[in-house]
């Protein structure tokens, strides 16, 4: 299973992943490609791992944890996700994603 994700640079990646393999998407891309977030470690509160969904839809619902952070962040859109909130599973397979900047919270 694969996705796709652009970083912060505009740089484009192709992951490949095993459903559970990580926690959640934070984790992965933290271990496997170096992605430098997670000041929170995962917990919802920092918005480091803040990323926009380009193709595809995750159905996890995003919880008031999740939902207070993305509000305060100055950069979110209508398809903006914390990725420590979104769980490696078969649902992620072909969704494509870049990871927004850090805005400073």
């Amino acid at each position: 299973m694969y996705f796709i994700y652009f970083n912060e640079f505009g740089e484009e990646y192709r992951a490949e992943f095993r459903p559970y393999e990580y926690h959640n998407l934070m984790e992965l891309l933290f271990d496997k490609y170096i992605e430098e977030w997670g000041d929170c470690k995962g917990r919802a509160w920092c918005g480091t791992c803040h990323i926009q969904i380009l193709e595809g839809h995750i159905s996890e619902t995003v919880d008031s944890d999740e939902r207070n952070t993305l509000s305060i962040l100055s950069n979110v859109t209508g398809e903006s996700r914390l990725a420590c909130q979104i769980p490696v599973t078969s649902a992620l397979d072909g969704i494509v994603f870049k990871i927004l900047k850090d805005d400073g919270i």
